[in-house]
Parts: C-alpha cells; sequence; structure tokens
C-alpha cells in the first residue's frame, strides 16, 4: 500500500455536508466523475479529490440504500437510514492542516462545537469537530 486516496460518507444533507467541507475545513468541490447531483468529490490543496460525498435522498431513504446495495452488494456495510449516522465502525478521519488559529476561527463562527489538544512532545495540536452526518474529524497541526 502506497496512502489512503479519500474517505467516502454517505449524506442526507449534501449541500450541508460539502458548505462544511469548503467553509470550514477549506476543500474545494470540484468534478466528479459519473451522474452529476448523486455526490460530491471534495479536494484539497494539492488538487486530489480526498473526500467522496454520496448523496441519499432524504425522501427516498429505500431507493437510495436499495441503489447503494445493487452497485456493492455486502460490502455496502449497514445500510440502516437509523445507523447512517457518524463514524461508526471507524473513530475518525484525519486531516493535516495548517494555521490552527484560523481554523479555530472557522469553527467558531459556525457555531461547532469542537475540542482541542496539545502535545507537545510531538509538536502537535489537534482540533476534534463532527461534519453534519456526525463523522468525527481530527485535524492535525504541525507547525512548528
Amino acid at each position: 500500500m502506497a496512502r489512503l486516496e479519500h474517505c467516502n460518507i454517505r449524506s442526507f444533507d449534501l449541500a450541508a455536508t460539502i458548505r462544511f467541507y469548503e467553509d470550514v475545513i477549506g476543500l474545494r468541490a470540484g468534478p466528479m466523475p459519473g451522474r452529476t447531483g448523486r455526490g460530491a468529490w471534495l479536494y484539497d490543496e494539492s488538487d486530489i479529490p480526498v473526500v467522496h460525498v454520496i448523496a441519499l435522498d432524504p425522501d427516498m431513504r429505500e431507493a437510495s440504500l436499495a441503489e447503494i446495495r445493487g452497485r456493492l452488494g455486502d460490502l455496502a456495510g449497514p445500510l440502516d437510514p437509523d445507523r447512517m449516522q457518524g463514524t461508526g465502525a471507524i473513530d475518525h478521519i484525519a486531516f493535516r492542516c495548517r494555521d490552527h488559529d484560523a481554523m479555530v476561527d472557522r469553527i467558531e463562527a459556525h457555531a461547532l462545537p469542537y475540542r482541542t489538544f496539545d502535545i507537545p512532545a510531538y509538536q502537535l495540536r489537534q482540533i476534534f469537530v463532527n461534519d453534519p452526518s456526525g463523522v468525527t474529524l481530527e485535524l492535525n497541526f504541525r507547525e512548528g
């Protein structure tokens, strides 16, 4: 294995998820191959799509979930709509970031709850925040 390519998040509110990753985290929504309107790819500053979002229609949950099951079969994981909030078996997703104070300002401007940790032995500052789907993000700052 060379490196992690991306993470994929299922969302019942695509617009809110895109806004969060753009306005708070600093990613950029960009081209998504395949059908438009079914999701989004969010790109980092190197123009690499690091977050993929699958749009699930909240008014058509069963049809949305059947489509996923049709594509991935048993590999789709749990598709119970009530369990599709949060990180499930994944504890969190970590991003390497820049400018800790600016990130705190953006998080606070959006009135999001968060926690910070400083780990001086590793010259590491961390922020933990949840996205609109309840996925926990670990934002790491190694600015020294």
